[in-house]
């Protein structure tokens, strides 16, 4: 029982110790070792891109393609060469593609965004196919 007071006094130092680095750790001091960031920065509106898809090839030949619309899915076209079409969107990020087969002896498609060439691809040959697509972030 004499070194019951021992057990005591280390019991007692490490309760005044973990309650001192808990309140620490809960304060608004910035503590290296838990990796502090600065905030991040304010976002405002994402700008506008523009997004221009463009099959081309002799004109008149018919062509099937797909591409993706601002919302990320797959739109289903049959018609003429050549073909053009824009979308708008204020998306952080956006995939974008298009796929077009047609009978002519050529086929091409470009992506271009904010008035960039993106993709291009170029197909010869009978039943001509292209594939373009770019990220968008």
């Amino acid at each position: 029982m004499k070194s019951a007071w021992v057990y005591g006094v280390v019991f007692l130092v490490l309760a005044v110790t973990a309650i001192f680095i808990a309140r620490l750790r809960l304060s608004e001091i910035p503590d290296l070792a838990i990796g502090h960031s600065s905030a991040p920065p304010v976002l405002g509106r994402p700008s506008e891109k523009v997004v221009d898809y463009e099959i081309d090839g002799p004109s008149g030949m018919p062509v099937r393609l797909s591409y993706l619309d601002d919302q990320g899915n797959v739109k289903d076209v049959s018609t003429d060469l050549p073909w053009r079409t824009s979308l708008r969107t204020h998306r952080l990020t956006l995939s974008t593609g298009v796929v077009a087969q047609s009978e002519a002896d050529q086929v091409s498609c470009r992506i271009v965004i904010d008035g960039q060439p993106r993709a291009a691809q170029v197909s010869n040959g009978r039943f001509a196919a292209v594939n373009c697509t770019v990220p968008v972030s």
